[in-house]
């Protein structure tokens, strides 16, 4: 268990192998609960890496839920959620940590890369802002940006399980997100002086319309020499590419595996 500012304890799940040579920190998406990246954790396992994971505050098995009063941002979990989570790896000795992140996670990863020494590697991830998208897609998140904020007017919090993007999400978190979409940057989050040394790998998804490869790119502009990937698992995997991948995770697995062993 970890404590998170004295609002909640939150449980975390290690998967560790003395003999393993890599560890990743395995940071979700927004509202997609751990329990749904289960597939991925096994096929890590398998492939000897070290995971320590848990839930975002408020989130999945976590109490008490987000709500108008259990209120968070992007940088209380840079600075409260994440570092909980590497000081375990630390404490465990655990090796050539990598912190890993899909779609929201991928977000927090590169942030924390710029204030901290670790390798990061972003699935499904990019910056949001307009420029990124084409007409179709910088009309939806407009869109999708307006009715956010007008449903944290009402709750308090974004009730995202009522239009099908998140679940209960944070306040705080979500005007954090929205406001990348005007600045394309993170200056209201963070102050980032500097671009990171450190090593990062890029995945982006063919048809993943929540990410699509300029808005990876984007994001990836946060590294000195970052290594972006294009796969296409369209044919392979039914359903929304943002996140479908999660339960047939072989081929990315693979390439991350072949990633962190050729950083060592």
């Amino acid at each position: 268990m970890i404590n998170f500012q004295n609002k909640t304890s939150i449980l975390v799940d290690i998967f560790y192998d003395s003999s393993n040579k890599n560890t990743v920190i395995l940071l979700p998406a927004l509202g997609v609960a751990l329990s749904k990246y289960q597939k991925l954790i096994e096929i890590l396992c398998e492939n000897k890496i070290n995971i320590i994971c848990a839930d975002y505050p408020g989130c999945g098995r976590n109490t008490p839920s987000v709500s108008k009063t259990f209120d968070y941002g992007y940088l209380d979990l840079i600075n409260a959620f994440i570092p909980s989570l590497h000081q375990i790896a630390i404490e465990k000795n655990m090796p050539n940590l990598t912190i890993f992140g899909h779609s929201l996670g991928g977000h927090l990863a590169t942030l924390y890369a710029q204030q901290k020494v670790i390798k990061v590697i972003g699935i499904a991830t990019g910056n949001i802002e307009l420029k990124y998208w084409n007409a179709l897609g910088k009309i939806n998140i407009l869109k999708v940006a307006t009715i956010i904020n007008l449903m944290i007017l009402k709750d308090g919090y974004f009730a995202g399980y009522k239009i099908g993007f998140g679940y209960k999400e944070a306040k705080t978190l979500m005007r954090d997100w929205s406001k990348t979409i005007f600045t394309g940057n993170y200056k209201h989050i963070l102050k980032i002086d500097s671009i990171s040394s450190n090593k990062a790998l890029f995945i982006s998804l063919e048809k993943d319309d929540f990410a699509p490869l300029s808005s990876t790119l984007g994001l990836s502009q946060y590294f000195k020499d970052p290594q972006i990937l294009a796969l296409d698992l369209s044919t392979q995997i039914e359903g929304n590419q943002h996140s479908a991948w999660i339960k047939k995770p072989n081929e990315i697995v693979d390439k991350i595996t072949h990633w962190l062993d050729d950083q060592k």
